[in-house]
């Protein structure tokens, strides 16, 4: 992982997240815990500790480094670069496949100004125009309004619901499976 990455769609950046992220990182989720939480699995109480995030941070640096996931930490440039969310292209499969699945979360105080759908589209970039993935999916719950947004927003189709797919706050749940290709990113990249 380059340690200078940083990809940019004003006001929204995103970079790779570092250890020294954790304490901002640790402020960031437990002012967040009641927005993201009907959306992420459960948590133990852990997580929300200083050290909790030192590790979620490494296991990022982990991944990087293996090549099976990319974490990004999205800032909002017009706002010193302060951390405001995450995008995650996770569960990379080379081989024939070449796929991610796809997470985000942004700040509650930042959310309903486009740094969603900006940091979406720069970890698609990441996603073809740098690690040479052919297809990104995220997984989103039904009753998820504002995730279903991005994704029609970023140019995402839905493929179809997966039953029972991902236990959610202790709860087995249906999500929606979208996706993009690589043809599909390189068709909307030269539309005017």
């Amino acid at each position: 992982m380059s340690a200078r990455l940083r990809l940019t769609d004003p006001p929204t950046a995103i970079r790779p997240t570092s250890l020294d992220d954790a304490e901002e990182q640790l402020a960031l989720r437990r002012a967040n815990r009641d927005h993201t939480g009907p959306w992420d699995p459960a948590r133990d109480e852990s997580f929300y500790t200083a050290a909790g995030q030192r590790l979620e941070l490494e296991l990022d640096q982990r991944a990087w480094a293996a090549g099976s996931a990319f974490a990004f930490a999205v800032l909002a440039t017009d706002e010193d670069d302060r951390i405001i969310g995450r995008v995650a292209l996770a569960n990379v499969v080379r081989g024939p496949w070449q796929n991610a699945t796809l997470g985000y979360w942004i700040d509650r105080q930042a959310a309903g100004r486009g740094h969603a759908s900006r940091a979406v589209g720069l970890a698609l970039a990441y996603a073809f125009d740098h690690v040479g993935l052919h297809r990104v999916q995220p997984a989103i719950i039904p009753r998820n309004a504002a995730s279903q947004r991005v994704a029609a927003k970023v140019g995402f189709r839905r493929e179809g619901l997966a039953l029972r797919y991902l236990k959610i706050n202790g709860v087995w749940e249906d999500h929606d499976i979208y996706a993009l290709t690589a043809e599909d990113w390189r068709a909307m990249q030269t539309r005017p």
